[in-house]
């Protein structure tokens, strides 16, 4: 699990407090997955963030809804 950062540095820091069974499930997932379990709350904070990036790249230019989501008045149930 020893790894060298390759990108940014992280020069950042949270404090974050769990319960037994959220400290369990990330120290499951990140076995699974053979990275520490810092690393793998940087994927799910990288998902998030790739996530929302879509998103706002989806939207940008729209007023209001979907247009498939607005009803046309003149269709017949």
């Amino acid at each position: 699990m020893n790894k060298v950062n390759m990108g940014e540095k992280y020069d950042k820091r949270i404090t974050l407090r769990l319960n037994e069974k959220q400290y369990d499930f990330i120290i499951g997932v990140s076995e699974i997955l053979g990275v520490s379990p810092s690393d793998y709350l940087r994927m799910v904070v990288n998902s998030g963030m790739v996530t929302m990036q879509k998103a706002e790249d989806n939207t940008k230019g729209t007023v209001g809804t979907h247009e498939n989501v607005k009803a046309n008045s003149n269709d017949i149930v």
